[in-house]
């Protein structure tokens, strides 16, 4: 199983504080897209790291050796910012059967990752207090997708994804239109899986998680990551 890394774009919040791709910031020791790779179930036999924007060559510079704690590095670009859905999308020519879906800066319980793993396809949750900055998920009594929206403007549920998932491949054929906002979003993707295709995806709240967008929680991740040892 190969996990999809998505790694471009601006990082427009933590510029202003920090200079050079966000990914690549020192935390406790190491870069923060370091520590979101240590956590990578055993499962996981390959890393595609999807570039672009104004920090792809220094990321292809960070990881010119072609791999990871032993874990063969693969790079593709995404030519145009086009949504989460789109950044998947470009993986599609190297990705066969379930793979390991995930944005590089985020910070999870250990273990968060081996649950969403259980599922054949899944996405990772959490509870937050402005589920509208989010993709936001309502789920049934057995804890399964219903709905999905992405950065709703009415309150429709405090459960949003985190930009984990496992997938498999009919994720990579779906097609959609763009959205208002002008981009392929993940729900339109999941909403057709469910609703043309019969797909059941399993949603698994995350034990811990931390977004990290800017100065205030790059310093939270530092310490909670110093604390973990």
């Amino acid at each position: 199983m190969k996990t999809v890394v998505l790694v471009a774009g601006k990082g427009s919040r933590m510029a202003k504080d920090y200079e050079g791709p966000k990914h690549l910031l020192p935390v406790a020791g190491k870069p923060l897209l370091e520590h979101v790779l240590d956590g990578l179930p055993s499962q996981v036999d390959g890393i595609v790291l999807v570039v672009g924007g104004p920090h792809e060559q220094a990321i292809r510079e960070h990881f010119k050796g072609g791999e990871y704690n032993g874990l063969p590095i693969e790079f593709v670009v995404q030519e145009e910012q086009l949504g989460l859905a789109h950044a998947f999308w470009t993986a599609k020519d190297v990705i066969s059967g379930r793979w390991l879906g995930m944005i590089g800066d985020d910070i999870l319980a250990e273990g968060d990752l081996d649950k969403l793993l259980e599922h054949k396809i899944a996405l990772l949750a959490a509870k937050t207090d402005h589920p509208e900055n989010f993709g936001v998920l309502v789920v049934d009594d057995e804890g399964y997708l219903v709905r999905s929206v992405e950065k709703p403007q009415e309150f429709i549920s405090d459960l949003v994804w985190t930009g984990f998932m496992v997938m498999d491949e009919q994720f990579m054929r779906i097609e959609v239109a763009p959205s208002p906002r002008g981009e392929y979003e993940t729900p339109d993707v999941w909403t057709k899986l469910i609703n043309e295709h019969g797909a059941k995806i399993k949603v698994v709240e995350a034990d811990f998680w931390l977004p990290v967008n800017d100065r205030e929680q790059l310093e939270e991740a530092a310490q909670v990551l110093s604390e973990r040892g």
